[in-house]
């Protein structure tokens, strides 16, 4: 009796010693899982977070462009204060005036892919080129006060962006006055900013959308959202924030304004964003209960992996934000960032090599053979690049849709060597590029156009390289293109 009674004991004793570690371990589990996930709400908010803000620096440079281009118009008083509807100006001086202002928009859009390109006068004639499709909507007239009243009379800009024109809604339109009787009119698909807007394979499940002043979804990769309000759930986290991350039991939600107002609104389902750690509590939860005794040796084993995990994606997240997702090659970004930080350790005794390469009629590319064509060549010439000018030695970078740019130190050899070495790879990648490149030559003409600039002692900016070498890449596509110009 006294033995059964001890063995009783025993397994009373186990089974409190059992369910107290049970219980313990639970109650530590329940802890480290909560900590787990705030760490990866907070780290997965901050990459997505990272995300957006990159694409609102993409945007804003895509319509910034378009306002400092329309805004050269105002580097000559012919052009802004020409009014078509002056009586007193001859025929033949209104078309010397048009003619020179044709010939400077020529000049100036020659580089972009805009749909319209224009000035609109208060008789509704035009000069410069407005698209049959933006004519036919005002075949009975009225196309200056249309966008000529799109400017509010206390908008100190005078300039207006405006979407879903006469219920067209595949272009954007940025509208600036001139002067009293005439205003410009510019205009892009909406496709175009598709680019700029890729989702990366890592959020494959984060939906972006482009929304107006008012709410109005322009561009959504989820089409069926276009020309719609933005989702009333989304639109109340937001409420009137200018730039905002939020979590809640739906959503990741991040909101970036634009210059012009707009916003790049993000969202991603929250059991997207927690689905990697749900997994985790499951298989947690069964060894907890199968393996109670070593549940806290366990605990510690997943919290190790977890960390691991963890710092994987963190790393691989930060791989990408620094990178362009088509070619491999540095952002923007990133290629200002690390060509600044090199400058900043820059000693003043090596030679700086600084290259810019853009693609000649490459938009001829995209549209005789569609984006995925171009997508690749843009891809190929990553990957030339790559080949000729040595990652590992320098800095390489996709700076626009179709423009790269190089950069290196030469530390170990003399100005006049550096010189050549530049000049000598150069010629080395327009050889290549001839070759790799050889049926888009001969069907859509394509070539490349490069400004070289290669310096000694001295201390430089990012922007002192930039504007030398850019100055140097414009003189080769005025030059005819498919061409180098060392400076």
């Amino acid at each position: 009796m006294r033995n059964k009674s001890l063995r009783f004991t025993q397994i009373i004793y186990s089974l409190v010693v059992i369910l107290g570690v049970f219980f313990l371990s639970v109650i530590i589990s329940f802890i480290l899982v909560r900590s787990f996930r705030r760490t990866t709400e907070d780290k997965i908010s901050y990459f997505v977070s990272a995300n957006a803000h990159q694409m609102e620096l993409n945007v804003n440079d895509y319509l910034n462009n378009v306002q400092k281009v329309t805004a050269l118009l105002f580097s000559d008083k012919d052009y802004y204060e020409y009014d078509a509807t002056d009586e007193s100006m001859t025929e033949y001086e209104k078309i010397q005036h048009e003619t020179m202002i044709l010939t400077r928009i020529v000049d100036l859009g020659m580089m972009n892919n805009y749909c319209d390109f224009g000035i609109v006068y208060a008789n509704d004639n035009s000069a410069g080129w407005i698209s049959q499709v933006t004519a036919q909507m005002f075949n009975d007239g009225g196309i200056y006060s249309y966008f000529s009243s799109a400017i509010a009379d206390d908008n100190l800009k005078q300039d207006a962006w405006l979407v879903n024109v006469c219920g067209n809604t595949d272009r954007i339109y940025y509208v600036k006055r001139l002067n009293p009787n005439s205003v410009c009119v510019v205009s892009f698909y909406i496709s175009e900013l598709e680019n700029v807007l890729a989702v990366p394979s890592e959020l494959s499940d984060m939906n972006i959308r482009l929304v107006t002043r008012d709410g109005q979804v322009i561009y959504s990769d989820d089409h069926e959202e276009e020309g719609l309000p933005m989702d009333a759930g989304i639109m109340n986290i937001i409420g009137d924030n200018e730039n905002i991350t939020a979590v809640n039991n739906e959503y990741l939600i991040t909101s970036n304004s634009l210059s012009n107002g707009w916003k790049v609104v993000c969202s991603m389902p929250a059991d997207s964003v927690m689905a990697d750690l749900v997994s985790v509590i499951r298989a947690l939860v069964i060894i907890v209960t199968l393996i109670t005794v070593l549940v806290v040796l366990t605990m510690l084993l997943i919290t190790s992996r977890l960390n691991d995990s963890v710092k994987v994606v963190v790393d691989d997240l930060d791989v990408k934000a620094k990178t362009d997702l088509m070619t491999g090659l540095l952002n923007k970004t990133s290629f200002r960032n690390l060509t600044e930080s090199s400058l900043e350790a820059y000693d003043g005794k090596q030679a700086i090599a600084f290259l810019m390469f853009d693609l000649d009629n490459f938009k001829d590319v995209n549209d005789m053979a569609g984006h995925n064509v171009g997508d690749e060549v843009i891809k190929r010439m990553g990957n030339l690049l790559k080949e000729v000018f040595a990652p590992e030695e320098a800095l390489i970078g996709r700076i626009g849709g179709d423009e790269f740019a190089v950069y290196n130190v030469y530390k170990k050899i003399s100005l006049e060597e550096a010189q050549t070495r530049v000049h000598d790879l150069t010629l080395e990648f327009y050889d290549r590029f001839m070759s790799e490149f050889k049926p888009e030559n001969e069907q859509y003409k394509l070539t490349v156009s490069s400004g070289v600039y290669v310096t000694g002692p001295g201390e430089y900016k990012f922007d002192d390289l930039y504007q030398k070498t850019d100055v140097a890449l414009y003189i080769s596509k005025k030059g005819g293109k498919s061409k180098p110009t060392f400076i």
